[in-house]
């Protein structure tokens, strides 16, 4: 089986060595057991396997904090994992969704703010001119 350094871990996922500590430091990846002569950690494709899916979880919007969850259910039974992940996921849909829907309805304000005559823009510049003078006076008052 090919070892990896964690640079070369990093270098093959495409994450950073902090992440690994991190991701090792969270429970999400198994420590490294062995140790190279020169005391380095050594890690293996199943290192490089679980980062890989912790990758594809956070391009799902998975937070670390979720995933630890995940992994405590695979390790007290595998066959509760994909149910659970399949709400996660649906959960996630439904964030998404209330996100687009509150995104949409910024886009037809800033549409319509945009589509009103010169006019609406000038009275927005008048009464910032306004207010600003009205600061200064109450300041120097």
């Amino acid at each position: 089986m090919k070892c990896f350094t964690i640079g070369q871990l990093a270098k093959q996922t495409g994450v950073s060595r902090k992440a690994i500590r991190l991701y090792e430091e969270k429970g999400l990846i198994l420590p490294s057991i062995k140790r190279s002569e020169g005391n380095y950690r050594v890690y293996n494709q199943e290192h490089v396997f679980c980062i890989n899916g912790i990758k594809q979880l956070r391009s799902l919007g998975v937070s670390l904090e979720e995933m630890k969850d995940l992994v405590v259910i695979f390790k007290k039974n595998t066959v509760e994992v994909e149910p659970h992940l399949q709400h996660l996921l649906n959960e996630k849909l439904i964030e998404i969704d209330g996100h687009i829907k509150d995104l949409q309805i910024l886009r037809q304000h800033v549409a319509s703010f945009l589509d009103s005559p010169k006019e609406v823009f000038n009275q927005i510049g008048e009464s910032r001119i306004i207010k600003n003078k009205q600061s200064k006076t109450d300041t120097t008052s």
